[in-house]
């Protein structure tokens, strides 16, 4: 029973880093923690050991755990294995992806687009869904996992990019084009949309991440 209780307050933990709700950094504190959620403290800290496995939180020398934040070295590395694992799955989603697929594709990202525009509480778990169906289409279960993984570890990045003015527009456009390049197996075109929508949030968080540290 633990374990499903553990399952269901890091998820709902998850939600609360992923939407920006519990900012990086943030302590997570055990006995807030066990009174917020109305459970024992091995269920918090099951929880807890979780999202650590996610790469969400840290666990710290006398602050215990904290929302993780990035550093520069680690947004360079997590981008760089990042970009080269999505253009593999982009040409294996160019080879591999059915016409039933497309229209799915097609279909979802209007759904995404009413939330994106909306600034819904949904708005970052349904542009991730979509991300996810995109390189579902790869056929390759270990690769969407690490994609998936690494999406998830840079949560901090993506979250301040879409604080940026226009930049809700701009990757709706960004989504409708790899819609596009897809339907059309256009496989140059595709890469260049995913290191655009990947290079856009990097340097945006960069820029500011040195400005913050006065580098």
């Amino acid at each position: 029973m633990s374990s499903v209780n553990s399952i269901k307050v890091s998820k709902e933990i998850e939600e609360a880093i992923l939407s920006g709700y519990l900012k990086p950094r943030e302590r997570l504190v055990e006995i807030d923690l066990i009174s917020k959620f109305g459970v024992s403290r091995t269920v918090i800290r099951e929880a807890l050991k979780r999202l650590e496995a996610k790469g969400l939180i840290r666990n710290t020398p006398y602050r215990g755990a904290v929302v993780a934040d990035l550093t520069l070295e680690e947004i360079e590395e997590i981008y760089f294995v990042r970009t080269e694992l999505e253009k593999i799955a982009a040409r294996l989603v160019i080879a591999h992806i059915a016409r039933k697929e497309i229209q799915e594709l097609k279909k979802f990202s209007k759904e995404v687009e009413k939330h994106l525009r909306e600034k819904t509480h949904q708005m970052i778990e349904k542009d991730s869904e979509f991300h996810r169906m995109v390189f579902r289409a790869c056929r390759n279960n270990y690769l969407c996992d690490m994609i998936d993984f690494l999406r998830t570890k840079a949560h901090i990045v993506r979250f301040n990019a879409w604080s940026l003015p226009h930049r809700v527009e701009e990757s709706i456009v960004e989504h409708r084009e790899m819609v596009k390049a897809i339907e059309e197996r256009n496989l140059s075109q595709f890469e260049k949309l995913i290191v655009k929508h990947l290079t856009f949030s990097k340097n945006s968080y960069m820029s500011q991440l040195k400005g913050m540290t006065g580098m």
